[in-house]
């Protein structure tokens, strides 16, 4: 029998010439074979697509979108025919659904894909000029940790709608300029300034867009890389530094204690292992680790070996070795708040207002004075050498501190002076601070001190300057403070100064609650005189001129002073009451309203305006704000400016006074149940 092939498709096998029985036993053999092969191909389950989806009022980047990804969806599903159109229906949502059933009269199932598609388009799409979104295309930039592929990603999307085409004139083909767009974009829109400026600077300035993505990936590749590089060699670099000055102590310690094991230990009392030994020497041998000293409270060593002094230090009975100089006396701190402590921020005390305000503390009084150096004075004490340096006069400021009992100063004063060390006489002098704690003296200088007064007159005094190098700055005595004229030779004396401001708060009186440095022709503000008993002409028409210039010229130096510079004066009386809830939580607002550009000027200059007078006043700088409302600028009929606030946020929290009255209704009209009406 010839040779016969096996009859599956692409398969070489070929029997060879035998009987027949023996070759129908070799095809059903070999038919074997391809069943196994086809019973071990597995079909996998693919996952359902999803379909996308569409709302109204989108943009045209938006529906391009959307279209591609029903294309897409198209070609998965296999639909076709009026299912096609039901399932493109279904990805609009249910407001977009409506509004093209409504818009075409009723269902469009019957209608045709395309058809579809353009009365959806119609609805969907929120037609805007092209020119907006090339605007908006130029204005887009990275993002920070986004990638230069997403950002083109981004950017790509917008161009779509960019429509970068132009016709050519010769062949009147549109020819397609976007990419050339994109680089532009792109290369301007980089967040990262050194890769910028890097594809800026490169030799290829005609790289196409493509090549710029390439480039910008490899530097922000290289920038990761050697970020992570540095980290981890800073890190280790740390670690060892720490590892390697942790075994130098270890060792020192280590050899120390081998060297003095004869010596009494510091925590124990007792000889055999050190006067200082290691912790972990100490863990082992000292008897005294992990005992609490009574002294103290402190562990690790006993009481009769404790180092802290518990008693309070002596005070020297010479008080001229003393003085109360340092800058930390004159600053207000804030201790710890235990259990029991409520935190109260600092008040003055208004003797206008009978009430306490909150205010911060007055300044530090710091003055500017003229300090030099004169050989004479030196001379003068016996010191017949001659200064080693280069002194000279300046102007510094100075701490008018009438607790200190003799003139400090920095080390730095002494370089500004001209001097140095070298320069400083020894002395035996010893100052403590009110706390108790020594200031260190180095030496001291002798200095000439000066300064103008009002009328320009040179005072002068000359103080031996003591020089320590724990403050910086220059603190003159009460004795150079009487000489220079700017405390009084009594000083203290209660009631010394009569006839002068005595609230020391900041609502001061109307004299010296502001000043002006503005000079002006107008009659100086003051407080309304007392009404006229009775009129100098009688009210007659004849006399209307009269009287009208009698009650200018009468109330001139206040109701009608209408100058700008000179404050308001206060107003008597007490103080006013805010019907707000106390318990109602404060509302700032730290966002202001913009102001329109041709209002901004006279905006500014009413604001200003309000402060010289006194009706407003800039809020400190680090004053905490608890309530603070918006300023909303409106319109006049005239066109100018008005200024509003925006108090809204004040009508929850007020508390509302009632005023309760009967209404009279007219007799035949029907009235109301209820007569009585609260009215606000």
């Amino acid at each position: 029998m010839p040779a016969v092939k096996c009859p599956v498709p692409d398969c070489q096998y070929e029997t060879d010439d035998l009987d027949a029985v023996v070759v129908a036993a070799l095809l059903i053999t070999h038919a074997t074979v391809h069943s196994a092969a086809a019973g071990a191909i597995v079909s996998a389950k693919v996952e359902k697509v999803k379909r996308p989806t569409v709302a109204s009022a989108g943009s045209s980047e938006d529906w391009t979108y959307f279209v591609s990804r029903w294309k897409d969806y198209i070609q998965a599903t296999k639909v076709s025919g009026k299912d096609l159109v039901i399932q493109l229906l279904e990805c609009c949502d249910e407001t977009l659904r409506r509004d093209i059933t409504r818009s075409a009269g009723g269902s469009l199932v019957d209608k045709s894909e395309q058809e579809v598609l353009a009365a959806m388009r119609t609805l969907a799409v929120r037609e805007e000029n092209t020119m907006v979104a090339r605007v908006s295309l130029h204005g887009m930039t990275q993002d920070r940790d986004e990638t230069v592929r997403s950002f083109g990603a981004r950017l790509r999307g917008q161009a779509s709608v960019c429509k970068f085409t132009l016709q050519c004139t010769g062949c009147e083909q549109n020819v397609d300029y976007t990419e050339a767009i994109l680089r532009d974009v792109l290369t301007r829109g980089l967040s990262d300034p050194d890769i910028q400026l890097d594809l800026l600077g490169d030799k290829n300035q005609d790289m196409t867009l493509e090549q710029v993505f390439k480039f910008v990936e490899a530097k922000e590749a290289g920038k990761r890389s050697a970020s992570r590089f540095l980290d981890s060699h800073g890190a280790e670099a740390a670690s060892s530094s720490y590892r390697r000055k942790r075994n130098a102590n270890v060792a020192k310690d280590t050899k120390k204690y081998d060297n003095n094991k004869v010596d009494l230990c510091g925590y124990c009392g007792k000889k055999g292992h050190g006067k200082s030994a290691p912790p972990k020497i100490r863990q082992k041998e000292c008897p005294a680790y992990g005992h609490t000293c009574k002294n103290c409270e402190r562990d690790n060593h006993y009481e009769s070996v404790c180092r802290s002094n518990t008693s309070k230090p002596k005070v020297k009975q010479n008080e001229e070795s003393e003085s109360a100089v340092f800058d930390s006396l004159c600053a207000a701190t804030v201790s710890p708040l235990g259990k029991r402590t409520i935190q109260l921020d600092h008040h003055l005390y208004s003797q206008m207002y009978n009430t306490w305000i909150k205010r911060p503390s007055q300044p530090q009084p710091f003055i500017n004075i003229v300090v030099k150096v004169v050989e004479d004075d030196y001379k003068q004490l016996g010191f017949q050498n001659s200064l080693v340096s280069q002194q000279r006069s300046t102007v510094i400021p100075a701490m008018a501190d009438t607790g200190c009992q003799s003139c400090l100063a920095g080390i730095k004063v002494l370089y500004k002076i001209g001097l140095t060390k070298r320069d400083l006489i020894p002395v035996n002098m010893q100052m403590h601070a009110a706390n108790n704690k020594g200031i260190v003296i180095l030496g001291a200088v002798i200095l000439r001190i000066s300064g103008k007064d009002q009328d320009k007159n040179e005072l002068e005094t000359r103080q031996i300057v003591y020089i320590t190098d724990s403050s910086d700055k220059f603190f003159l005595s009460k004795e150079a403070c009487i000489t220079l004229g700017i405390i009084s030779e009594n000083f203290p004396t209660i009631g010394e100064i009569t006839g002068s401001v005595t609230d020391t708060s900041a609502l001061t009186n109307d004299e010296n609650r502001f000043t002006t440095q503005i000079d002006c022709n107008c009659p100086k503000r003051q407080s309304p005189p007392p009404t006229p008993v009775k009129l100098p002409f009688p009210p007659t028409e004849e006399n209307v001129p009269k009287l009208q210039n009698f009650l200018l010229e009468h109330y001139k130096s206040s109701t009608f002073n209408t100058c700008e510079h000179q404050p308001l004066p206060l107003m008597e009386g007490p103080p006013l009451k805010l019907m707000i809830d106390p318990k109602a939580t404060p509302v700032a607002c730290h966002t202001p309203v913009p102001v329109p550009l041709h209002w901004q000027d006279d905006v500014k200059a009413s604001l200003d305006q309000d402060v010289r007078l006194g009706v407003i006043e800039p809020i400190p700088v680090g004053e905490p704000v608890t309530w603070c409302h918006r300023m909303v600028i409106c319109s006049k009929k005239n066109g100018k400016s008005r200024r509003t606030v925006d108090f809204q946020a004040l009508n929850a929290p007020r508390n509302k006074g009632n005023t309760s009255y009967t209404i009279s209704f007219p007799s035949g009209k029907i009235s109301p149940s209820r007569q009585e009406k609260d009215c606000i």
